[in-house]
């Protein structure tokens, strides 16, 4: 399964095996709102993005979340806390 996404005009095509693969060779960066749990490890949903794309462009947290859910990974909120 691919999702498409759209980033400073460039669109890229990921899938969930590529974020997994990408998730195994990161270390998380802190949680800040939202997380997704990948193998047992929480990531914000814009490293998974940046790690799959490869890009530095800015872009908001929404769209991470709207395709990572396209790829059936769970997007949580952060507990306050």
């Amino acid at each position: 399964m691919f999702v498409v996404i759209t980033i400073k005009s460039c669109t890229y095509k990921i899938s969930s095996s590529e974020v997994r693969l990408a998730a195994r060779q990161a270390v998380p960066e802190k949680i800040k709102d939202f997380y997704v749990e990948v193998e047992g490890v929480n990531f914000p949903p814009k490293q998974l993005i940046r790690l799959v794309t490869k890009t530095m462009d800015p872009f908001n947290s929404a769209n991470a979340r709207s395709a990572l859910t396209k790829l059936d990974f769970i997007v949580k909120a952060k507990k306050p806390g």
